[in-house]
């Protein structure tokens, strides 16, 4: 029996192998067959919206050939040709013989704008054709003549006054005689003077002009002018050496007092010219000592008016001369609380 299952067990070990061997073979794949069609494909053709893609010897049935000429025949070079065809714009400009080629022109008609300086701007109708279409502009505009620059300058100079005190920060204007929107007119100028009462204009046009000399707080106003000379002119023509402008300014002073004879402080004292109420000058208000003062008047009549509590008084009438103080001698006048 024993012998019986060991040739049954090496029986079925040779058959399993040789199953093995079997499969492990390479089986031979049949010959590839090449692809070759019998006929080439046939495409449908390419569309060409815009007529482009056509031979060398074709007539083109959208171009325009022109040519601009002036009245006298001459080409114009440089001429701007637009033309509008559906929601696009074709253009060109002219060459050195004024000639010029539009292509993708729309059937029939077209309004064509033709631009060439100093021509006016012209339309005309054009249509596409083999011919050469020759457009002849108006004649040409009268260009202006250039304005002339203007001469300018530099130009500089000081003021002149009386006292101690330098007049720094006053303001130089310039207001030109002629009206500005005059052919040559200039503009009115303004310069601050620095600490050694001098100012400068840099390119100063030439012409006659206003000079007028406004104290610090009325900078860029037209009032009060401190000069010597009331609308004095200045005849500007360059190469002038420093100029000198006198100044003409007397102040106000004065003192608050109750009817105590009690010094007031902190009075609200007005001053304004006599015959123009407009011309108000900043506000003074007195000290501890009840004393006040004006600076930078021109000579004139003023009126200086006091307020502190429900009191008050006034001068209706004062005379301020050059480079002196006029004292104010207010009324004394009870000062009751609000």
């Amino acid at each position: 029996m024993q012998r019986i299952a060991v040739i049954f067990t090496c029986l079925v070990f040779s058959i399993l192998i040789g199953g093995i061997l079997s499969r492990s073979r390479s089986v031979p794949q049949p010959p590839a067959e090449r692809f070759e069609p019998t006929s080439a494909p046939i495409l449908p053709p390419i569309v060409d919206p815009l007529g482009a893609a056509r031979l060398a010897s074709d007539a083109r049935q959208d171009r325009a050939r022109l040519r601009v000429v002036d009245p006298a025949g001459a080409p114009v070079v440089g001429a701007a040709l637009i033309l509008r065809s559906g929601d696009s714009t074709i253009w060109t400009f002219t060459d050195a013989d004024g000639a010029a080629t539009l292509e993708g022109l729309p059937p029939g008609k077209s309004r064509l704008a033709v631009l060439a300086f100093p021509h006016l701007g012209q339309e005309f109708d054009i249509q596409a054709g083999s011919e050469v279409l020759q457009l002849t502009l108006a004649p040409a505009a009268e260009v202006p003549t250039p304005i002339p620059d203007f001469a300018r300058s530099k130009f500089a100079g000081r003021l002149i006054w009386t006292g101690s005190v330098v007049p720094v920060g006053y303001e130089v204007l310039l207001l030109p005689v002629s009206a500005p929107s005059e052919l040559g007119g200039a503009l009115p100028r303004a310069a601050v003077t620095d600490d050694t009462g001098g100012f400068s204009f840099d390119a100063l046009a030439h012409g006659r002009y206003f000079v007028r000399v406004l104290p610090p707080w009325a900078r860029s106003g037209s009032w009060p002018d401190l000069t010597a000379i009331p609308n004095r002119e200045l005849d500007f023509r360059g190469a002038t050496a420093e100029h000198g402008i006198e100044l003409r300014r007397g102040r106000i002073e004065g003192e608050v007092r109750d009817d105590l004879g009690r010094a007031l402080e902190g009075a609200l004292v007005l001053a304004s010219e006599v015959g123009n109420e407009a011309h108000v000058w900043p506000p003074s208000s007195s000290g501890p000592d009840g004393r006040f003062r004006f600076l930078d008047l021109p000579p004139g009549k003023y009126r200086v008016i006091c307020r502190a509590g429900e009191g008050g008084s006034a001068i209706e009438e004062l005379t301020v001369e050059a480079d002196a103080a006029a004292w104010a001698a207010l009324p004394p006048f009870a000062a009751r609380r609000r």
